[in-house]
This record gives C-alpha cells, sequence and structure tokens, in this order.
C-alpha cells in the first residue's frame, strides 16, 4: 500500500463514527450563525461580538469517558462556571498525538497513537465538549497542532515521519520525581528528564520545525485536519465545518521560526527579520489547505507575536487569515520574577505587557487584521511560599495577578472602545475546581489542571474562587454594555 492510499484508507475508516445520539431538546449555537469579520470587528448573528475568553485546552479530555480518563461531572460544572463568568469563547486543544511508546509530558491518553488510528472515546469526548459548550453560547478556538510536546505536536509528526527517531525533550515537569508527598500519586514533582535524554530547547525546537520542509509530516498533519474538519458530532449530529460553534481553525500552538538570524530588544525574545524563514510558506501552506475546507469559519495561525513587527506582519497578512493572534508571558520572557514581592517587579511587568500591547494593536491596523489576545497569565504571589513544601500552592494570594490582570483588560478594552485592531482576551488557564493540594493521578498519570503536563501544576492556574474570576465577569459585563451603547447594528445578519 503506498503512503497516500494509506493515508486515504485511514481517513475514511475515521469517518466512520457511531450513530448519533441527538440532544434535540437542547438549545445550540443556530446554524448559520457563523463569526465573520467586518472593519477590524467580529460580528454574529446579534452584532458586534467580542471575545470574552480563556483557555480550557483539556476539554475534550475531560469531557471523555470514565474510563479514558475523563471526568464529565467536573466538566459540567466547570462549563457553568465560566458561563456565569460571561465567558463566551474558549481555546482547547483538537488534536493530541500519541507514539509508538510511551511518551513522557503528553496528553494522555491522546486523541490518536498513530496515522489513522484514533481513540472514539477520546474524539467523542471533543464532541460532548461541542456540544456542551455550544448549549452555553460558548465559541471555540480549535488548535490543529501543537509546537511544544504536552500534546505530541510537530515533533511527533517529524518523529514518525523519521522512522521514529528519538525526540530531544527539553527539561519538564515530571509529577514522579522528588520531592513526593506520602501519599502515592499526589505530587509533586520536579522538571527533571528522568529516563529522557537532556536538550536545551533550541535543540527541541530545531527537531520540531523540521516539519516545516519535511513534506511526508506536513502531509500527517494534513491528514489529521481532514480528519477533524469531517468529523459528524456523535452528541447533537452537526458537521464540524457546519457548527458556529467552531468560530476558529488554528494551525497549531505558537509555532516559531526556524531560522532566526538574531535577536533585538530588551528581553531577547524580538527577532531580527529573515524573509527566507522556512515558517511563512508553511504557515502559508496550512492557511489554504484550512480556508478551501473551511469557507465559513475563521483561520488564525496561534503566534505568540514576540517574534517582533516583520514576523507579526508577515504572517498574518495572508488572505487565509482572519486575524492575527498575541500571546504574553511576562516571567517566560524574562519580565517577571514570581517570588518578587517589590512594586518595580509588577509595573515593570504592566509596562512591558501595555508596550507589547498598542504596538501589535498598530501592526493590526496597518494590514487591516483584528488582534486576538489569545494568551497571557501571571503566577500567584509565589513568594509566600518560599520554604515550603511546594512553591504554586493554591494557598497564595493573588494581589499582583489581579492588578496584572485589570491593566490588561483595560489597555485592550479601551483599544476596542477607540477603534484599535483588539477583539477580546483569552487569559491562561482555567483550572476551576482543581486544586494542587488535593490532585490525584488519575490511572493515565493525567491531573489536567490549568497547566499542561509539562510544567508544574498550579503555576498559572486560575481557580473558581479565585477573586480573578470576578474581574474577568466584570470586564464581560463592561463591554456588553459598552455594544449595547454602541452597537448600532452594523454586521447584523451578514454571512
Amino acid at each position: 500500500m503506498t503512503f497516500l492510499s494509506f493515508l486515504t484508507a485511514a481517513f475514511l475508516t475515521s469517518l466512520a463514527t457511531p450513530t448519533p445520539n441527538l440532544h434535540t431538546n437542547e438549545t445550540l449555537i443556530p446554524p448559520n450563525d457563523f463569526i465573520h469579520i467586518h472593519n477590524l470587528r467580529l460580528h454574529s448573528q446579534s452584532g458586534l461580538h467580542y471575545l470574552n475568553g480563556i483557555n480550557y485546552w483539556s476539554c475534550m479530555n475531560l469531557a471523555s469517558s470514565t474510563s479514558t480518563g475523563g471526568n464529565l461531572t467536573r466538566l459540567l460544572t466547570e462549563l457553568d462556571q465560566l458561563a456565569s463568568h460571561g465567558i463566551n469563547h474558549v481555546r482547547i486543544m483538537a488534536s493530541s498525538e500519541g507514539a509508538p511508546t510511551p511518551q513522557p509530558f503528553r496528553m494522555n491518553p491522546p486523541l490518536f497513537t498513530a496515522l489513522g488510528v484514533y481513540d472514539e472515546a477520546v474524539f467523542q469526548g471533543l464532541d460532548r465538549c461541542l456540544h456542551e459548550l455550544s448549549v452555553r453560547g460558548i465559541r471555540a478556538t480549535m488548535t490543529l497542532g501543537n509546537e511544544w510536546h504536552w500534546s505530541g505536536g510537530f515533533a511527533q509528526y517529524v518523529s514518525w515521519a523519521t522512522n521514529n527517531s528519538r525526540i530531544p525533550y527539553p527539561p519538564s515537569w515530571n509529577m514522579t520525581a522528588a520531592p513526593q508527598r506520602p501519599t502515592p500519586r499526589t505530587g509533586w514533582g520536579a522538571y527533571t528528564i528522568e529516563g529522557v535524554d537532556a536538550a536545551p530547547y533550541d535543540a527541541f525546537t530545531n527537531y520540531a520545525n523540521s516539519i516545516y520542509d519535511n513534506k511526508i509530516a506536513e502531509e500527517m498533519s494534513k491528514q489529521h485536519i481532514d480528519i477533524v474538519m469531517n468529523r459528524r458530532n456523535s452528541v447533537n449530529g452537526r458537521l464540524y465545518t457546519e457548527d458556529p460553534t467552531i468560530m476558529t481553525w488554528q494551525i497549531a500552538n505558537e509555532p516559531q521560526a526556524a531560522d532566526p538570524l538574531g535577536y533585538t530588544g530588551p528581553y531577547s525574545i524580538f527577532l531580527l527579520p529573515n524573509p527566507d524563514d522556512r515558517m511563512f510558506p508553511f504557515i502559508q501552506r496550512l492557511a489554504s489547505y484550512i480556508r478551501l475546507r473551511s469557507p465559513r469559519q475563521l483561520v488564525s495561525v496561534g503566534l505568540e507575536s514576540k517574534q517582533g513587527e516583520y514576523y507579526f506582519k508577515r504572517i498574518h497578512d495572508d488572505p487565509h487569515v482572519d486575524y492575527a493572534t498575541t500571546h504574553v508571558w511576562v516571567q517566560n520572557w524574562g519580565v517577571y520574577d514570581m517570588f518578587d514581592p517589590h512594586p518595580e517587579n509588577l509595573a515593570r511587568a504592566q509596562d512591558f505587557a501595555s508596550a507589547f500591547l498598542k504596538n501589535t494593536s498598530t501592526w493590526g491596523k496597518e494590514i487591516g487584521k483584528p488582534v486576538f489576545l489569545e494568551e497571557f497569565g501571571m503566577a500567584r504571589n509565589n513568594w509566600e511560599h518560599v520554604g515550603k513544601e511546594y512553591a504554586y500552592l493554591s494557598s497564595a494570594g493573588t494581589g499582583n495577578r489581579d492588578v496584572y490582570f485589570t491593566s490588561i483588560f483595560e489597555t485592550v478594552l479601551d483599544d476596542f472602545k477607540s477603534g484599535g485592531a483588539y477583539i477580546g482576551t483569552c487569559p491562561w488557564a482555567y483550572g476551576g475546581i482543581w486544586r494542587p493540594e488535593t490532585q490525584v493521578m488519575n490511572t493515565f498519570d493525567m491531573v489536567w489542571a490549568g497547566d499542561p503536563p509539562h510544567e508544574a501544576t498550579g503555576w498559572y492556574d486560575l481557580y473558581d474562587t479565585d477573586a480573578t474570576m470576578a474581574i474577568i465577569e466584570e470586564q464581560a459585563k463592561d463591554v456588553r454594555g459598552w455594544i449595547e451603547e454602541n452597537d448600532g447594528g452594523e454586521g447584523k445578519g451578514e454571512g
């Protein structure tokens, strides 16, 4: 069997889903109410649409059966909580890749374990996730790939395409490493590479980014895109490409430049322009591929935009990319220290984020594209836990984070209200009722914290009782009130 014929056979097999268990008594987002863009703004059939979002990447796994590590009771509780706080958008994973042998630091069980071999129970979890979002009026960004290894991502495609070559993992969080709590399978863990060769992050990203010029790996990723986009929801019968609950198909989470020429700027994150970077044609090919298959839904890249103006404009100024994305990570980028309680530390983070948001809004307007802040976060006041058993306990205060989030929301909302390019915010990430103090790894070694499996649990989690959630709710009320007063109905009913 040729490679392409194998792909075709696997694709057709994947579409043989069970007979839908239709829930016709539940009100879904209307079938023709797709979000569209007009004059740098999102619109639904009701009018102007602002994204009060949150990252909830593990939705498909939480929504799957208990036998595959799901927790439907928790899922429904947390989705109700999000809806009560005015959340109308979530960013979720619509992909997770397994391997021939168990791999560390991964979502488990994955959506598919080999090319064309899907775990139907996990796929039905994605069906359930989308259905439950729709009945609450919440739309989704469906992330179809990942630069990072916590879902398998680019690196797994490269490994498959190169005879299952070894992935050079960087140091990642291992919940089974020392120090451990007395009760087995409750953490804490540490950053370690136990059982995995140590590798610097550059070695890992170079390996993952070889997908950009590996035709076999790229075809594998396109095969997955086809399978997901042609899925018919086993809960409500909707074809994914005909479901307006899916606002956006996203190429990948945080694709990285493959050929940086060097760095410029104070935090060594902004890249010198390289017009020959291999990332550009890869993104263009995938954006075109998705647009052809889903003309009524939106397409985004998932770029952090930390690379600077040239990369921002070159990636997003593509006819098949509907809006730009930005991520702001002040600690990860070396701007903020979660163990420093001094006011100057917080002020430095606020100043950096404000300048970043203003610059990217300007760049968005210059290329005529809206901008969505789809990731940002800040740790709790973890200096309170210096010397304690675990730095990320939920008992730490959220004072710095609350001030920082408030400034982020104000900056983005002011930009939106004054005609700037920003169309919403989406903080990272909802941990809901989960807590590190009460966590227990399930049979698949998962706890489904807000932080993904390669990072310390509780680092950036937003909990249901956090004061931060009240700030998010106030933002939602603010923008709803402003839209009611200022939206003259422009864009209503447009396709």
